[in-house]
């Protein structure tokens, strides 16, 4: 089943403009429950860090200084004319903050932006850490959006890869998350793990398919140094293991797709999540707040350093990492996210938010090999931007992924 692209008529989504910034409000929370063997998002953070319980007086410090971070931020762009837009809360695990300490954030958010224009707030929720108590009260908090990184429905998988809920405690979730009035459940899983067979992952995509979710997210599996699971992979096999990952990708795709799930970026299936197609084509400015946040505002790419959460609590308003959009590095991570929607990456937002010129940035020495590549396999070049054709989209970017994570040296 061939998706058709949809038009930008038909996403209804803002854009910030000269006059206005529409913002996404991103909150990272540091911790979990453990440490998965496939998550290349929390590699950084000591296990003593990672595994932080409430109550604990390092996290306590923690949620003060992203308290302190997000009203310090919020105090800096009362003078200019914004629109959030978007919450989202991930991690980590979001939701293994308690009730007090989502508390505190949300009470600091909303002391410091105007939520009333808010069309999505998601928090991430583990199945293991929420039941329809705790669900109920983070609807009570303001959430619209549960996204739960479910990733198997096989338990045996599900043990390899670290986690700590089954197959029927990601069921209930979706289930419990409807009961207490959420309108939008997503849920992610994984294809490519280096052992994967075909029938693992279909078991996987038709019990997703059988859930009240109306939104899905596929991801491939990315071999990021200092994962137990990278360390597991020949480097050898690396031609087997793209290959293998393209197949399972498009087998789970094609039966999405067959159930009825309309497909607008690669991967992402069903009714359109702001913060994914207003990330993905930039076309609002990124407050991210917490350890290991990063920012995209007023051209400005600023970073905190994920695993420097004991220098965060003591300069929280202070960033590791801070320079203009227009860095080739910077740009080449929002080239290939803007190409994971099928619209593409869009020259007027992509000027707004780099305050750069698309066709002059693929001429860079760093970046015209990327683009050669890309032209390779099809890439559009229009008044509008530039994009994949959709049949090609999710396997060029998987090769891309698969390629760059691999170069890289595995760490000591």
């Amino acid at each position: 089943m061939t998706t058709a692209p949809i038009a930008d008529t038909e996403l209804h989504l803002p854009s910030s403009s000269a006059e206005q910034r529409v913002l996404m409000l991103y909150v990272h929370v540091p911790f979990c429950h453990s440490r998965c063997t496939f998550c290349d998002w929390v590699q950084a953070i000591p296990n003593k860090d990672l595994l932080r319980k409430p109550g604990d007086s390092v996290r306590m410090n923690y949620i003060r200084a992203l308290c302190q971070e997000i009203e310090h931020r919020g105090a800096e762009l009362a003078g200019v004319d914004t629109l959030p837009y978007v919450v989202y809360w991930g991690g980590g695990t979001a939701s293994s903050l308690d009730n007090d300490e989502a508390t505190q954030v949300m009470t600091a958010l909303r002391n410091s932006f105007d939520l009333s224009t808010v069309a999505e707030a998601t928090i991430e929720c583990s199945p293991d850490t929420v039941d329809e108590e705790k669900l109920a009260f983070f609807r009570s908090l303001g959430f619209n959006r549960v996204s739960s990184g479910v990733q198997s429905f096989d338990d045996e998988r599900l043990k390899r890869l670290g986690r700590r809920h089954s197959a029927d405690q990601a069921s209930r979730l979706t289930h419990a998350a409807r009961a207490v009035g959420f309108e939008d459940v997503s849920i992610d899983i994984m294809s490519g793990f280096p052992d994967q067979s075909m029938d693992e992952l279909r078991h996987t995509v038709d019990r997703a398919l059988e859930l009240p979710i109306n939104h899905l997210s596929l991801y491939s599996f990315r071999p990021t140094p200092g994962t137990f699971m990278r360390r597991k992979m020949d480097p050898d096999e690396k031609r087997g293991y793209v290959r293998d990952q393209k197949h399972l990708f498009t087998e789970a795709r094609r039966l999405i797709n067959a159930a009825g799930m309309n497909e607008y970026a690669s991967g992402y299936f069903g009714k359109v999540s702001p913060f994914a197609a207003m990330y993905f084509q930039l076309r609002a400015d990124t407050v991210g707040f917490g350890s290991g946040a990063i920012s995209l505002v007023n051209q400005q790419f600023q970073s905190h350093r994920k695993g420097l959460l004991h220098s965060y609590v003591q300069a929280p308003t202070s960033f590791d990492i801070s320079g203009p959009a227009s860095q080739d590095r910077v740009l080449v991570s929002f080239l290939q996210a803007g190409l994971a929607m099928f619209d593409g990456v869009l020259r007027d937002e992509w000027r707004i938010a780099t305050g750069t010129e698309l066709d002059e940035v693929l001429t860079r020495p760093a970046i015209a090999p990327l683009f050669e590549f890309l032209r390779g396999r099809g890439l559009v070049s229009d008044e509008r931007g530039i994009r994949l054709p959709v049949r090609n989209v999710g396997v060029t970017l998987i090769e891309l992924a698969f390629e760059m994570a691999m170069s890289q040296p595995e760490l000591e």
